[in-house]
């Protein structure tokens, strides 16, 4: 291996503390879904359905009209959003950072089940209905899915 390069970082075989171990055994482990506060709102993405393109328009408008709905965020409307480094986690070692792109950055689509959009409402039930209402139309391309990738030449990122 040249001296550029690092030994890919590996936790198996090594002990992990696991403090919630007791608590979950015995049931007493508390979740996010176990908690709810007034004016909670809940969040669900709607993800791409195709595996590489570009999002050509998403159609909200019987999404937003759904009880309950409180936004349908975009690229277009929701603003640059914070990308955590690794360097910037608690523990370096167990983490890892699938993707360097912050989600709704732009309109290509890399990967089947990208974020594409972002619906809140009062409830998850609501949420779940208004992301299955938004309406995504793509221009699809042809994965990159050869025996042998090569990186392209000319990058959209």
């Amino acid at each position: 291996m040249p001296a550029t390069q690092q030994a890919p970082l590996s936790v198996i075989g090594k002990a992990r503390p696991r403090v919630d171990g007791p608590l979950k055994v015995s049931g007493k482990a508390m979740y996010t879904s176990d908690h709810n506060f007034p004016g909670m709102l809940y969040a669900v993405p709607v993800c791409a359905t195709i595996a590489n393109g570009e999002v050509q328009k998403i159609d909200t408008g019987a999404a937003e009209k759904m009880p309950g709905v409180r936004a349908i965020f975009l690229r277009n409307n929701i603003g640059r959003l914070f990308r955590a480094s690794v360097a910037l986690s608690f523990d370096a070692e167990m983490s890892y950072l699938d993707e360097t792109r912050a989600p709704l950055e732009d309109d290509v689509i890399r990967y089947y089940g990208q974020y594409v959009a972002l619906a809140v409402a009062d409830t998850f039930e609501q949420a779940m209905a208004a992301a299955d209402a938004v309406k995504v139309t793509y221009r699809e391309q042809k994965p990159n899915v050869e025996g042998q990738l090569a990186p392209e030449t000319n990058p959209k990122v």
